[in-house]
């Protein structure tokens, strides 16, 4: 009886710890996941640089890494910086931080292509940056 009891008491513990990862689009510690951004969260690969005005491309190793969270790392030229990011429909915004300082990107994410801009999508001195998931 007491072999049975053990294996009982073990059995529970399993299924409580398995209950304790996502479920529901849920994190663990409670916090809700859009499904959108879960659905579009991924790595995406740096496919075309260049500055608004300016036919020639970068030449410049660029990707992102979106969570479902909202929350991600971006990385050009091999230096890597925490960003956040949201979705609203296809109107994707997404906000770098580095040594104190922020840069606000806004954009598109459709089919699984990312086109964004580091500020005014019509002034020369901005910066497009189209990723391919």
């Amino acid at each position: 009886m007491r072999k049975i009891t053990a294996f009982l008491l073990v059995f529970v513990m399993i299924l409580t710890l398995a209950a304790c990862g996502k479920k529901d689009g849920k994190e663990a510690d409670g916090a809700k996941i859009d499904p959108a951004m879960a659905e579009v969260a991924g790595s995406y690969e740096g496919v075309r640089l260049k500055m608004v005005g300016d036919d020639a491309l970068i030449d410049e190793e660029f990707s992102v890494e979106l969570k479902a969270d909202g929350t991600g790392t971006s990385t050009r030229d091999g230096d890597t910086y925490k960003m956040t990011w949201t979705l609203d429909g296809e109107k994707f915004t997404m906000k770098e931080t580095f040594a104190g300082m922020s840069i606000d990107y806004t954009g598109t994410l459709v089919d699984g292509v990312l086109d964004i801009f580091n500020g005014d999508p019509t002034n020369d001195f901005t910066y497009e940056y189209v990723y391919q998931k």
